[in-house]
């Protein structure tokens, strides 16, 4: 799948966050259990989102990790218990979309990476993937996931 890669300024945003330690194995699990619990919270507490979830991890590739599940909110929004409060900082990034099923999104790191060497560029901190719609609401085919790797 060819890319189409571009930089960009992304603002900070208010987040409710969860976070939760995976395997490669379990990575799934963890996300599905993480986006659960803030919804629900979001719910309970009537929080207003305000953008598409996101995820990102300061520690990916080692055997178990931790994910940093987040969910865009308006002023208001109130932490609980194992959801916290948080500005997701803001950052200078290169981003491309992929399309199609989730197990295809490493294809999107891959162009990035490759974009970052050909360009001289380096990372200035973990990945984020941005889920722009909802597997219950699209066909897989059309699932729409932007990658974003922050630039020194």
């Amino acid at each position: 799948m060819g890319y189409r890669i571009m930089e960009k300024d992304v603002p900070p945003q208010l987040s409710l966050t969860r976070r939760e330690t995976v395997t490669m194995k379990t990575i799934g699990q963890g996300l599905n259990s993480g986006f659960r619990t803030l919804r629900e919270h979001a719910v309970a507490t009537g929080a207003e989102t305000v953008g598409p979830p996101m995820v990102f991890s300061p520690d990916f590739g080692k055997e178990e990790f931790d994910l940093v599940i987040c969910m865009p909110v308006a002023v208001g929004a109130v932490a609980g218990e194992g959801v916290a409060l948080e500005e997701v900082p803001g950052a200078h990034v290169v981003s491309a979309t992929h399309k199609g099923p989730y197990p295809g999104v490493p294809d999107a790191y891959t162009a990035l990476f490759s974009w970052l060497e050909e360009n001289g560029r380096k990372a200035a901190g973990p990945a984020r993937e941005v889920y722009l719609n909802d597997p219950q609401d699209v066909p897989e085919s059309e699932l729409l996931v932007e990658v974003s790797i922050p630039l020194a």
